[in-house]
């Protein structure tokens, strides 16, 4: 007899690069979720499956709710809403969004984060939840009776530090205000409100000034919905500390191209410190940024404990993870062969960038050639772990970022193999790479003479085993049990 299969598919490590997950992590690819009666076949899962796309539906009913297990209890910091594309923003504003630890009236008695307001047809909103505690996030229709309505909900323990920011740009057409790119309404829709927009001239930029110098982890940018993507094309993301030409001058974290419209897309920055993010668009027209989010980045070295082969007297370790690039203090070692220094990051990390600075006044020679490892063992003082870079055309006061591509490990070691020499670093910076779990809905319908509802966990076992030979790093889990096609067609079929 046929018997139909909901699951999911929650695969293995997908790489921070893609526009799924835009800030650190969403918590919500992780958590489960679930809702009071469902407007089939509009399931609460739906709405924290990464895309923005099929939404999940209540019934017609008083104080409708949808509430997500996050699994564990963070301290969170954003939730972002995305309401439907094609009608009835009604049936999302006004929901309040909950946050807390108790399950006391299905999570909807948790302290209130947030009230759902000018969310327009398609738009993504991001609430401030100021490091609100809990495991539960509910979104409530409290005292009305609606269908609740959400496309997506994500979750965030990082803050976009945007919010805090000042904006500033090169001219203003009509009312499209610079403030408008940090109002935290991302898929913003094509009316003036929501958007900047500068007047056509040549090198027309607009610049976020952060109040602070911070290291900078990724820039997303939102463009218009049905509209003019091609008036961000081109433009450079520039981050630094200067307002030299207006700031345009900075570094440059990335180029944009093909901006698809109305869809957030992530731009990774590794770290780069700076107090001002710069959009400049090097061309005669206009440039149109409907939002920029920014997030900073967790310097693990700042955390963690340094040693090193000798010290030349005052030297020290620690004063190459001191937070202090181009200063008069820096760590040395003694002239010695392979001298070394090595952070212990008192974890186990992916590690995907490793940032050093060099003095301000001489001695590159005691820097270049020296090679960055990183793992888990101390055999050789941690010199034989594994080689992410070789330090090479590192300037007086100069910071280079090498890519280590997720390596795994406790130990960053910088060493001199082979050398006769002095080890001078001036600041060692070490960024984490963040993996994602990524939610894959299948539905799959086959013959079997058991009851697949009582023989769920063997079957489901079955699956894993099967996969496991082309996925690596997965589990699965059902979001609803398995029963007979025929029950399926008896309460209208069910679809995700």
């Amino acid at each position: 007899m046929d018997k139909l299969i909901h699951l999911i598919l929650l695969s293995g490590l997908v790489s921070s690069q893609e526009n799924l997950d835009l800030l650190e992590e969403n918590l919500a690819l992780m958590g489960t979720a679930t809702q009071s009666p469902i407007y089939s076949p509009y399931t609460a899962e739906r709405s924290s499956d990464g895309f923005y796309g099929p939404c999940s539906i209540t019934a017609h009913e008083m104080s409708p709710w949808w509430r997500l297990d996050l699994l564990n209890s963070y301290n969170i910091s954003t939730v972002v809403i995305t309401n439907n594309r094609h009608c009835c923003p009604e049936q999302t504003n006004g929901a309040e969004i909950r946050i807390g630890n108790s399950l006391e009236n299905n999570g909807s008695s948790n302290a209130i984060c947030a009230v759902i307001s000018g969310l327009s047809k398609g738009s993504s909103v991001n609430y401030s939840c100021n490091g609100t505690e809990g495991r539960y996030v509910n979104v409530v229709m409290t005292g009305r009776t609606s269908h609740l309505t959400l496309c997506e909900v994500e979750v965030y323990t990082t803050e976009n530090i945007a919010l805090k920011g000042k904006a500033t740009q090169s001219s203003v057409f009509n009312n499209w205000v610079p403030e408008n790119a940090i109002d935290g309404r991302r898929s913003a829709s094509d009316t003036s409100t929501t958007c900047s927009g500068t007047a056509s001239e040549t090198d027309s930029w607009w610049r976020l000034d952060l109040l602070n110098i911070y290291n900078i982890r990724t820039v997303v940018v939102t463009m218009r919905q049905h509209c003019c993507t091609w008036h961000i094309n081109g433009a450079e993301i520039r981050i630094g500390n200067s307002l030299e030409n207006n700031g345009n001058n900075n570094s440059i974290c990335a180029v944009i191209s093909k901006v698809p419209a109305g869809v957030p897309v992530i731009y990774s920055c590794h770290g780069m410190e700076g107090r001002y993010v710069n959009v400049v668009l090097p061309a005669l027209q206009n440039l149109t940024v409907c939002e920029v989010e920014v997030y900073e980045t967790e310097n693990l070295a700042s955390k963690g404990t340094a040693t090193q082969s000798s010290s030349y007297t005052p030297w020290v370790a620690k004063s190459a993870a001191d937070g202090q690039k181009f200063d008069s203090v820096c760590s040395i070692t003694a002239y010695e062969s392979n001298s070394w220094w090595r952070m212990d990051l008192l974890d186990y990390y992916y590690v995907g960038t490793v940032i050093i600075s060099n003095r301000g006044d001489c001695c590159p020679d005691q820097t270049n050639g020296a090679e960055i490892r990183i793992g888990n063992s101390l055999e050789n003082d941690g010199n034989n772990n594994p080689i992410c870079a070789l330090i090479s055309d590192l300037a007086v006061r100069s910071t280079v970022s090498y890519s280590c591509h997720g390596m795994e490990g406790r130990y960053v070691n910088v060493v001199m193999t082979g050398r006769t020499s002095h080890l001078t670093l001036c600041e060692v910076e070490v960024y984490k790479k963040v993996f994602h779990k990524r939610k894959t809905f299948l539905r799959l319908k086959f013959s079997s003479s058991v009851d697949a509802a009582a023989e769920r966990d063997k079957i489901l076992h079955q699956l894993q085993s099967a996969l496991a030979s082309h996925i690596s790093d997965f589990n699965l889990s059902w979001t609803q049990l398995p029963k007979k096609e025929e029950e399926q067609k008896e309460d209208g079929g069910t679809c995700v």
